[in-house]
């Protein structure tokens, strides 16, 4: 019985990590002016703008200081959390308006859509994009 319940304990675990790796790759915005790529690091999701349809500085940025830097290479994912079947608890950072807002993230059920909700206080009061992988 041990062995059974060990082993039912492996296949949930390989289950979920199989699940979280979903979420790792490239992603068009939904404006399609920029490509995200997620990954995993530690046991956080993060993700950063590899390309941008225009190249600018980060001038919207609330923090001044912030302002000089380039857009494209911006960490705008950051600190998710594993909450099967989700990523939650996570930051989005918008290059466009320079506001953050919490976030959280689940694929489509086909796997090609990642859905990012962000949100003020609670999750009911915001707004999901949908980014469609990358090939």
């Amino acid at each position: 019985m041990k062995k059974l319940i060990t082993l039912f304990t492996l296949l949930i675990i390989c289950n979920s990590l199989i699940a979280q790796k979903d979420f790792v790759g490239k992603w068009l915005s939904p404006s399609k002016k920029g490509i995200v790529e997620t990954y995993i690091q530690g046991n956080k999701l993060y993700g950063k703008l590899i390309w941008v349809k225009t190249e600018r500085k980060d001038i919207y940025n609330k923090e001044e200081s912030l302002r000089n830097r380039d857009v494209k290479g911006l960490i705008n994912l950051s600190d998710f959390n594993w909450e099967a079947p989700q990523w939650v608890n996570g930051k989005i950072y918008d290059p466009e308006t320079g506001s953050t807002y919490s976030s959280k993230m689940w694929l489509s059920d086909n796997k090609e859509e990642l859905n990012i909700r962000g949100y003020i206080g609670f999750s009911i009061v915001g707004r999901t994009a949908k980014f469609t992988k990358v090939k």
